[in-house]
Parts: structure tokens; sequence; C-alpha cells
């Protein structure tokens, strides 16, 4: 697994918890304190929170490390790890899961929320049966365009012509690191590359009909939308190298 050196800015708690929610942060000091209130609003307790700076160039880092000192006494697991440099968010990611103690991880960006029941609901469906890797539920996408995503279920046929899932989900953390975590790709994708492999490799993959967690459509998420689709053939000649029975459209 691609991994960086970091700097433990803050810790408190166990890490030994149920589900750790892996945040990696970017210059999102509007944001992170409100993303990491909904993590604290879970109706499960058994919970450590990583996250993990990637070098912002904002006041993200002091944000993150305020609101763990003050949020002590919810018994969570809490710990603030920093990049020595600035690797993208797939490494920082990495990071997190490789320090993590947990059975499972819930990956979620550091702009967008979650419901207070999103960790039960799939801490339900991942435990239902000893075999499943992950599961994901639908989102609603807030701030700009709204909508909801995540409505399919996972096969062949619903992934071969692009993503519909996003990377906000839980996973069986030893299914993370025998996939040897998230790739680093230019222009991004990590996400749909590593739904692929899972595919690929037969994981077992459960939906949650129900809408559990919140996705924030602002400026910067748009800019990296464009970023995207300014290099899409890029992408699409990369992720067809990869994944030869892609039909990328």
């Amino acid at each position: 697994m691609i991994t960086q050196q970091t700097t433990t800015v803050h810790q408190s708690g166990s890490l030994d918890q149920r589900v750790s929610v892996v945040i990696a942060l970017y210059n999102y000091e509007r944001h992170i304190a409100e993303t990491l209130d909904s993590v604290a609003a879970q109706t499960t307790r058994d919970v450590a929170i990583i996250v993990v700076n990637d070098c912002s160039t904002d006041n993200s880092l002091d944000v993150a490390a305020e609101w763990m000192r003050h949020n002590q006494h919810t018994g969570m697991g809490m710990l603030l790890l920093s990049n020595n440099e600035n690797v993208g968010a797939s490494i920082a990611r990495n990071n997190g899961i490789t320090v993590a103690q947990s059975e499972f991880c819930f990956l979620l960006d550091a702009d967008n929320l979650l419901y207070p029941r999103c960790l039960e609901k799939h801490l339900a469906a991942i435990e239902s049966r000893p075999n499943v890797d992950a599961a994901y539920s639908l989102i609603e996408v807030f701030e700009g365009d709204r909508e909801l995503f995540g409505a399919g279920v996972f096969a062949k046929e619903g992934l071969i012509h692009g993503n519909f899932i996003d990377l906000m989900a839980m996973y069986r953390r030893s299914t993370l690191l025998a996939l040897n975590g998230f790739e680093k790709i230019r222009y991004g994708w990590e996400d749909y590359d590593l739904w692929l492999r899972m595919l690929e490799g037969d994981s077992i993959v459960l939906h949650i009909p129900e809408i559990t967690a919140r996705y924030r459509h602002h400026y910067s998420s748009v800019t990296r939308t464009e970023q995207k689709s300014s290099n899409v053939l890029d992408l699409h000649k990369d992720m067809t190298r990869r994944h030869p029975w892609l039909k990328l459209q």
C-alpha cells in the first residue's frame, strides 16, 4: 500500500473501536468541524475518528485539532495526523487505513456529512453475512445541484460504462489491506478503480436502499469535476488499460 510519513498532531481515546471513520483533509477549514460534528452525532459510539491532513495551506489542521480537543468527552477514539508532504487524497486515505485498528473503515470526505444512523445502518449491512466486503447507500447531494446517487446494484453491468458509487461507504479493513488500498491515478477516479478491483476480485458489496449521507456540491467540487472532464480521454485510456473489460463513453 502506498503511504506517506506522517506526524501525530492529536491523539485521545482508544483506536480499538468497531469502526474507524477515515477523513482525508485538504483546505476545508470552513467544513471540517461540521463534518466531524456529524460523526460525533452517530447513534453508534464504538467509533474512532482518523483525520489525515494533507499539508493544507489554510487553517484546516488547527480547526480539526481544536475540534478534537473540545470533543474528547464523546468517548470516541481520535487521531489527527499530518502528512509530511502533500501527496493527494488517495495516499492520505491509505495512511488512515494503515493506522486504523478497527475491523471496518468508513471513508468520508472532509466536506460531506453523515445522518445520525449512517454508521449503524452500514454496520448492520456489512455484518449481515461474514463474507460481505463493503456496503454503500443512497447519498443526497446538497448545495448547488440537488440529486440522489448510489442507486444501482454492485455488478459488472452497472459499472462497465462508468461509476455510480461514491467513495463514502463502509469497507472491511482486511479487504482494503488485501487490495493495497488506493492507487494514485493521475486526474483522479481512484474510487472507481477500487470498486472495479473489488468487482474483479469477486468481492461481495451490499447496497443499502436508504439515504444515509450527504454530498456537498459546491464550487471546489465543480472545479474538481471540470479538471477531470478536461482530461477525460486520458482517464478513459488509463482506466481501460487497468480494466480492459470497461466500455467507457
